[in-house]
């Protein structure tokens, strides 16, 4: 069995706008326009180890702003770029959180979030899964998350649902980045396959999985085979203690908060999401990753993962993009009706250069449909098609992520022209690294 691309993440936003006459007002006012670039603090990378972090209260404008675009990289400790073939950037997660600082000042370092509530984007997993407000990973130097305007994600302001003891909005970065110098198989050990790890399938029998049931030992690979003290096989005799110093680099734009910025709220929508039903209201349960083998792909080696999540609030699509690990050849969304909605494609890398990796999906393309045109109706299916394919079947298994990224608004613009049901695909293939 031939083990599938660790992690497809497809992200979707859906915008609700709110006037034709606010649109010719924004771009007249688009001018204060800001941007500034940051540097997480330093974290170590070690040679076939994976490197979990937790980076508290980054740095982040202030202020009552609506950001239009969040781009970040891997740099080393001098700041130049690091290639993926060396630190693979498996993901970095913004997630946005508000500070009791009296409860905080208790806290000691086996509880970090002591005095912290987190404040979740709108999407409907389950607790604290897919809570982040923006990710990518590999495909991060490439991959374009900027809005359109007047399109922001409105921050500094203290929401509705956080207690007011909670008054201080901070922002932290959950960064994984695997360090693959000197590894016997760079491939095997970014898709975290168990077998090219120090872990045994006995260490899942007393763990549970996302849902909170116990693991099976049969597990092949994903997350759980790539945790903090994770390390992949390295060559005979390759010097494993070459440290070096690794940071996230980020460039945040955004604009001060007026009438004339429009609000989304965004949602990050998990393809392995198996929902059931409490009478009308529905229930998630997230799962992150699922499995890819041979035996469940189709003649042309195809396979595909399909999940119907209801959405309690529509809007108009306005940009969507999505986030892949390599093994992706395109992902389109559909209308009920066949119509395709988006199309976008990946950028693979072809030299050495970072940004340019050989084998590596170094970005995805984006899509802009004129406001307005595309309607999801409150209440609506939305339905996710992931079709993984297998050029070369193998003796491996694989597991697959797939995220969605949503955005939403509660503002109305126009009548909907053609409200839909969608059905997305992202087809994936083996990719020699």
């Amino acid at each position: 069995m031939k083990f599938i691309p660790e992690v497809l993440l497809l992200s979707l936003t859906i915008i609700l706008l709110q006037s034709s006459i606010i649109f010719a007002q924004q771009y007249e006012n688009s001018n204060n326009i800001k941007t500034a670039t940051f540097y997480s603090e330093q974290f170590v990378l070690e040679p076939g180890k994976v490197t979990i972090t937790d980076l508290f209260n980054i740095e982040f404008p202030s202020g009552h702003i609506g950001i239009k675009n969040f781009q970040a990289e891997l740099v080393d400790e001098h700041r130049n770029s690091l290639p993926l073939y060396e630190a693979y950037l498996h993901h970095y997660f913004v997630l946005r959180y508000f500070e009791n600082v009296t409860m905080s000042r208790q806290a000691n370092q086996s509880q970090p979030i002591y005095g912290k509530y987190f404040r979740r984007n709108d999407g409907v997993c389950q607790g604290s899964v897919n809570s982040y407000s923006w990710g990518l990973g590999v495909d991060a130097r490439k991959t374009n998350l900027e809005l359109p305007d007047p399109f922001r994600i409105e921050v500094g302001t203290h929401p509705e649902n956080v207690p007011k003891e909670y008054n201080e909005e901070k922002w932290l970065f959950d960064i994984m980045v695997i360090d693959t110098r000197g590894t016997e198989d760079k491939k095997g050990c970014t898709e975290c396959r168990c077998d090219h790890y120090n872990v045994k399938s006995e260490d899942f029998v007393s763990k549970t999985g996302i849902d909170g049931k116990p693991m099976s030992a049969d597990y092949k690979g994903g997350i759980f085979c790539c945790e903090k003290t994770s390390q992949c096989k390295l060559q005979k005799g390759y010097n494993s203690k070459q440290q070096r110093k690794a940071s996230l680099k980020y460039t945040v734009t955004w604009v001060d908060w007026d009438q004339y910025q429009v609000p989304i709220k965004f949602y990050i929508l998990d393809v392995t999401d198996q929902v059931t039903y409490n009478g009308s209201e529905p229930i998630h349960n997230c799962m992150v990753e699922y499995s890819i083998t041979p035996q469940n792909t189709d003649i042309g080696h195809y396979h595909i993962k399909k999940t119907k999540i209801p959405m309690k609030k529509g809007g108009n699509l306005i940009y969507s993009t999505v986030h892949v690990h390599p093994g992706i050849v395109n992902a389109t969304l559909y209308a009920e009706n066949g119509k395709v909605l988006c199309a976008v494609q990946p950028t693979y890398g072809t030299g050495e250069e970072p940004g340019n990796e050989k084998g590596y999906v170094v970005g995805m393309s984006g899509c802009y449909p004129k406001p307005g045109s595309i309607k999801i109706q409150d209440g609506e299916i939305l339905t996710k098609n992931y079709h993984s394919c297998q050029n070369r079947i193998g003796d491996r298994t694989g597991q697959v992520i797939g995220h969605w990224i949503t955005g939403l608004t509660g503002r109305s613009l126009v009548e909907p022209v053609n409200p839909v049901k969608t059905h997305i695909q992202l087809f994936s293939c083996e990719v020699d690294i």
